[in-house]
């Protein structure tokens, strides 16, 4: 069963890629597979985003980031793309290890609660951590 945290972590984890591409001047997913590279172009072998998740998806999730503090900007950041052990986190974030999943926690359920706001069309900005 998928839980709240883990929903939120996947659409993180793809908007981390997504963020990844459109930092390094890509246009967000590849056009081509590199498993298909020498295959004739066609529509069959056009990568995709991943499943569940398209372009609206991932637009939606970098809003609701946009939308969080600061702090939990660079978390989600830290985490989603930058990556690596959660002391290696911890250590660029300046704080102690045990903090990390807390505070992704807590990021998760105002990230959901963005998400909602979107979809809803509500333009306001909340916040738990103020």
């Amino acid at each position: 069963m998928t839980t709240m945290h883990d929903y939120a972590s996947y659409l993180l984890c793809a908007w981390g890629a997504w963020a990844r591409r459109q930092a390094a001047g890509a246009l967000g997913y590849p056009r081509v597979s590199p498993m298909f590279r020498d295959a004739p172009a066609g529509k069959g072998y056009a990568s995709k985003p991943p499943l569940g998740l398209d372009a609206t998806d991932v637009q939606a999730t970098d809003v609701a980031v946009q939308r969080l503090s600061a702090c939990d900007r660079r978390l989600c950041v830290e985490v989603y793309q930058y990556g690596g052990t959660t002391i290696e986190i911890a250590a660029r974030l300046g704080v102690h290890r045990q903090r990390v999943p807390e505070r992704l926690r807590r990021v998760h359920a105002e990230l959901l609660g963005h998400l909602s706001d979107i979809a809803a069309g509500v333009d306001t900005v909340r916040s738990l951590s103020a």
